[in-house]
């Protein structure tokens, strides 16, 4: 594995870490997004091991648990504070600090990844992207959620790389996802695009 840049993004949500599960955005975004990921994965589809990528405390995988009680689950997040509250919060499940852009797992080992609002932070997007597939099995499926910035808010936005629905798509279908659904929620503000590996 590469050695991580800690990048000030990093360093920020290390120092919320304390703090993070009991922000307001928890309770008025971040719930509401995860309400609707896990809406998108299939009834029939019954997951033996889930990663969360930029799982921060653990909160969507929590959710996850109550749905899949059996499941492994695995959080993976760049910030150390995020991960050791992760830890304390679901002392049964594995979290590891690291980039989306080198997740320390086997191939095909994964059958659903989850990421909600972290893509706009990865450093390398479609590396990122390729080492979910990497990690996934054949027919596993992948839940990418983001926000989406308007055009003309992009030139005030000096942090992260905010994609639109046809780059993310390009991207999915670039290192070999099929394109299952994408769809905006939360009055457009919010992408949300699943793949299944091919």
């Amino acid at each position: 594995m590469t050695e991580m840049k800690v990048t000030k993004d990093v360093e920020s949500f290390n120092r919320l870490s304390k703090t993070y599960d009991q922000s307001w955005m928890q309770h008025l975004y971040f719930d509401r997004i995860h309400k609707q990921v896990l809406a998108c994965v299939d009834a029939g589809f019954t997951p033996v091991s889930i990663v969360d990528v930029g799982c921060g405390t653990g909160r969507l995988l929590r959710k996850a648990r109550e749905r899949w009680p059996h499941a492994n689950l695995t959080g993976v997040d760049p910030a150390e504070g995020m991960v050791k509250k992760a830890r304390i919060l679901m002392p049964d499940s594995v979290f590891i600090v690291s980039p989306a852009e080198s997740i320390p797992l086997p191939d095909a080992s994964v059958d659903l990844v989850f990421s909600t609002s972290s893509f706009h932070h990865w450093q390398d997007q479609a590396q990122g992207i390729r080492e979910i597939r990497r990690i996934l099995r054949p027919g596993g499926r992948f839940i990418l959620s983001d926000m989406m910035i308007p055009k003309f808010l992009l030139k005030f936005i000096h942090h992260g790389k905010f994609r639109n629905a046809g780059e993310v798509r390009e991207m999915f279908e670039q290192v070999g996802f099929e394109v299952k659904a994408q769809r905006r929620s939360l009055l457009g503000k919010t992408l949300v695009t699943v793949g299944i590996r091919s």
